[in-house]
């Protein structure tokens, strides 16, 4: 199709919220940001440069943007979790086509209610289940879709989180606990599994859920002896495989997360500046003692309607971080790995004196759009906006777009999953 250049507005000017808007600059035939609403005058003005927004549409609170009433295609609301209700209300209210950061809110009071206020707006709102559009997935729920492996019975998942990544953003992070960001670990971060399960799946719905949880790891019980509150003076700093200064200054794994409360350019802040800032900063204190809730591994088995059965794991902290599915269907089955850009598939075989199955690897190495440059997630974040731009202009093509009605499901599982292990029993949805 013919595709017309469209213009979004960014509001929350994060990583993940850039990440998106870089669009623009991978595609600036295909988009542009026009304006940008960011609390944080650092962020505001950061975005503003890196996107040509001219001063005065930059702005300082969503009410702001909203009564200059900007003509634009759509906005980009990637707002922390806990300000996803309001921010996503005031939008839709004014009639703005949006997409939206997961999740979306953290219950399901608020879920049902943007889900009404979307339908009485008349307006598009699209969620970030980003991998949804990774070649790998989306070439996966096409073989399910033709039927090549038959009806699906069992899914099995799981999401292994690098030791790096969890500490910084679970352990010593703003998602370290429930009352901080407003949400567990399920519904932050894995929510794009439980929204792969329902939609690889989505044949049929989702009946029934239980699952089993904890945090067992990074507890105050299981810090080494004479450890203290703080990394930089304790005597186990060199030795200690979550040691703050190893994570967060030598490895630098996650800068933009780790030392945003500086309030600097992140190429400005020098070494002797963070290892002095950890002295006092959360991502600067012992990871066994560091005050968060979120569970360190987790296990979900949900039962749809028709029969299937499906499982995910979640482990916190493991050495190589990936991402796994094995699909069996009545006809076949499907096993790979996301990292590994390939998954195999099996078809019985009962030609002639046959009873076996014949293997087939699918390689979508070739079809991921991903640099240093722009987003991740194998290639889903290109992609997301690849497809939106499209489908906000009528091409409904797309087998990955994830309309917020095709997100209510996989929140529900969430839901009943926390619920689940709360109240140690099954849930019926």
């Amino acid at each position: 199709m013919q595709v017309r250049k469209m213009t979004a507005v960014l509001v929350g000017a994060g990583n993940r919220g850039c990440v998106y808007s870089d669009y623009s600059l991978c595609a600036p035939d295909e988009l542009s940001i026009v304006a940008v609403v960011e609390p944080n005058e650092l962020r505001r003005n950061e975005a503003g440069e890196r996107y040509s927004i001219p001063e005065n549409m930059r702005f300082e609170t969503l009410d702001e943007f909203l009564a200059s009433k900007i003509d634009c295609d759509f906005v980009i609301n990637a707002t922390m979790d806990e300000w996803h209700y309001e921010t996503a209300k005031k939008i839709m209210e004014a009639k703005y086509d949006m997409l939206l950061e997961k999740p979306i809110v953290n219950n399901e009071k608020e879920l049902l209610d943007l889900q009404r206020t979307a339908k009485e707006n008349g307006v598009k709102v699209n969620v970030c289940h980003v991998l949804r559009y990774t070649p790998f997935y989306k070439t996966l729920k096409t073989i399910l879709d033709s039927g090549d492996i038959g009806t699906i019975m069992t899914m099995e998942m799981n999401e292994h989180v690098g030791i790096a990544h969890f500490i910084d953003s679970f352990v010593r992070g703003k998602w370290n606990s429930v009352a901080r960001c407003g949400s567990g670990f399920l519904l932050q971060k894995s929510c794009h599994d439980m929204d792969l399960i329902c939609w690889l799946n989505n044949a049929t719905k989702p009946i029934r859920v239980t699952s089993l949880g904890s945090r067992s790891q990074f507890i105050k019980a299981n810090a080494p002896q004479g450890a203290t509150k703080y990394c930089y003076d304790c005597p186990h700093n060199q030795t200690c495989l979550y040691s703050a200064q190893k994570i967060h200054v030598d490895v630098d794994s996650m800068p933009f997360q780790t030392w945003a409360h500086m309030n600097k350019p992140l190429d400005s802040i020098t070494r002797e500046e963070k290892l002095e800032d950890l002295k006092t900063s959360p991502y600067g204190l012992c990871a066994y003692d560091s005050g968060g809730d979120i569970n360190d591994r987790q296990i979900v088995s949900v039962e749809f309607e028709n029969g299937s059965a499906c499982t995910f794991t979640m482990v916190g902290g493991a050495c190589k971080a990936g991402r796994a599915i094995h699909i069996v269907g009545t006809k076949g089955e499907i096993e790979g790995n996301i990292e590994h850009s390939k998954f195999t598939v099996r078809r019985f075989d009962r030609s002639g004196d046959k009873f076996d199955f014949d293997e087939e690897e699918i390689d979508v190495s070739k079809s991921i759009h991903e640099s240093t440059n722009y987003g991740g997630h194998g290639g889903g974040d290109y992609a997301i906006m690849y497809e939106l731009v499209r489908y906000l202009q009528g091409d409904n093509s797309s087998i990955s777009i994830t309309k917020l009605d095709d997100s209510i499901n996989s929140h529900l599982v969430v839901y009943a999953a926390e619920k689940s292990i709360q109240e140690r029993k099954t849930i019926d949805l």
